[in-house]
C-alpha cells in the first residue's frame, strides 16, 4: 500500500469511484495525508446501464500536478455537434481551474478531411499549448464491452506519443451509429506522453450529447482528485 504522496506503479486501470465514495475518499485522502498514513483506493460502483459516467480509469507514474497553463481539447468524432459540445464543456471547466482551455474545432473544423495531418498537428499544438485532453468516440455497434475494455487497458498501458495517437485516430474515425464508448486522456505536450486516461460505459449517442455535462464533470473530478489538474 503506498504512503501519502507516493504513487503505486502497480495500480493500473481500476474501477471508478461513485460520487458518494469519491467525496468520502477525498476526506480520507486529506486526513491520511496529514497523518502520513496509506492512501485509500477507489471503490467499485454498481453497474449503470446507458449512463454517461466513467467506468474505468488509469493513471501514469508520478504524483506531482503538472503546471499546465494552456490545454487544448480535441474531440475525435465524425459527430460534429457532439465534438463541439464536449470541447466547449471542457474549456468551461478548465476556466474554473484557472487554466486556459482552447477548442480544436475552430482550427480543424472537418476531421474527416483534415488535409496534411502533420501540418494539422503542428497548428493544433502551437501557441503555447502545454497539455491536451482528448475525447474519442469508439463504435460499440458490433463489439462487446468486455472486448473494448480489454483493448483499452492494453492501449493505455502502452507508450504512445500524443502526435501518433491523434494522427492514427483521425485515420480511423468510427462510423456513424447509435452505441458508443468514450475514451478520455490527458497528455503532456513536452513529454508527449499520456498522463491519465478514462473510459465511459457504453452509451447511446443521444445520451452522449444530452448528458455530456455529467461525463465531462466526472472526468474533471477524477483529474482533480488524482492531482492531474
Amino acid at each position: 500500500m503506498p504512503r501519502a504522496g507516493c504513487y503505486d506503479a502497480r495500480r493500473r486501470a481500476t474501477p471508478i469511484m461513485t460520487l458518494r465514495t469519491r467525496s468520502t475518499a477525498a476526506l480520507a485522502f486529506a486526513l491520511l495525508t496529514l497523518a502520513g498514513g496509506p492512501l485509500p483506493g477507489p471503490s467499485v460502483p454498481a453497474a449503470r446501464a446507458d449512463v454517461p459516467v466513467l467506468a474505468d480509469r488509469w493513471s501514469g507514474p508520478g504524483s506531482a500536478r503538472p503546471p499546465f497553463k494552456k490545454i487544448l481539447v480535441v474531440g475525435i468524432s465524425r459527430n460534429a455537434p457532439a465534438r463541439r459540445r464536449y470541447e466547449d464543456l471542457f474549456v468551461s471547466q478548465l476556466r474554473g481551474r484557472e487554466v486556459q482551455g482552447t477548442t480544436s474545432y475552430p482550427i480543424v473544423a472537418d476531421l474527416e478531411h483534415p488535409g496534411d495531418r502533420e501540418k494539422v498537428l503542428e497548428t493544433l499544438l502551437a501557441g503555447g499549448v502545454d497539455g491536451v485532453i482528448t475525447a474519442r468516440l469508439v463504435s460499440l455497434e458490433d463489439r462487446k464491452e468486455e472486448e473494448w475494455a480489454e483493448a483499452w487497458r492494453k492501449e493505455v498501458e502502452t507508450v504512445v506519443p500524443i502526435r501518433a495517437y491523434v494522427a492514427e485516430s483521425l485515420q480511423s474515425l468510427p462510423p456513424e451509429g447509435s452505441l458508443y464508448g468514450v475514451e478520455f486522456a490527458l497528455w503532456g505536450v513536452d513529454s508527449g506522453q499520456r498522463l491519465w486516461a478514462g473510459r465511459s460505459h457504453p452509451v447511446k449517442i443521444k445520451k452522449i450529447r444530452k448528458d455530456a455535462n455529467l461525463l465531462v464533470q466526472d472526468v474533471m473530478t477524477q483529474l482533480i482528485f488524482e492531482n492531474r489538474l
